[in-house]
């Protein structure tokens, strides 16, 4: 069995490890095919999960920054809509009219101005909403199961409120007697 390996044995070793492992093999049968110590394919197999959660969470970091990014990009979109839809409208138009002394074109000019159009406000918002779920920024949310409109712990109907309250009496009365 191997005692002192080089850097470049452990890393050939841990990628057969980890191909072992991910085979079903149990330590021991992995120390017996590479003639390893079970200790040392033990000590192998905690640093192979080690690097695995690490990728594993590096790979959700970067996931998350991309997912970001366009979350980002969106929102600018949003704002930049916003904006736009904020200008005045400038509408012209043209009228051919003749009177006695000939044609003439009569041009108009028309401006209305623009308030902004709030589905692009609600699309900033949305952003914001994805941007902290992303993030895990919201509290969690309190939800109530119910039937009938009315939360479960208080659907009770006449009946079972009667009884319960009579067999509180009675219990009372005993007590008490």
């Amino acid at each position: 069995m191997a005692k002192d390996r080089k850097p470049s044995q452990v890393a050939r070793d841990r990628r057969k490890i980890a191909d072992l492992y991910l085979r079903g093999k149990v330590q021991q049968e992995i120390a017996k095919e590479l003639d390893l110590s079970q200790a040392t394919v033990s000590r192998d197999l905690k640093a192979i999960q080690e690097d695995w959660v690490r990728e594993a969470a590096q790979a959700l970091d970067r996931r998350k920054a991309i997912e970001l990014a366009k979350v980002d990009a969106l929102e600018l979109e949003y704002w930049e809509a916003w904006k736009r839809s904020q200008a005045d409208a400038i509408s012209e138009t043209s009228e051919l009219s003749s009177d006695s002394g000939g044609q003439k074109m009569k041009k108009q000019k028309r401006v209305d101005g623009q308030v902004g159009d709030p589905r692009f406000l609600a699309g900033v918002m949305q952003c914001i909403d994805r941007r902290c779920q992303i993030l895990g920024i919201d509290a969690p949310k309190k939800t109530d199961v119910t039937s009938g409109g009315q939360p479960l712990g208080q659907v009770v109907d006449e009946v079972q409120h009667n009884r319960a309250i009579h067999s509180l009496a009675e219990t009372l009365r005993e007590i008490v007697s």
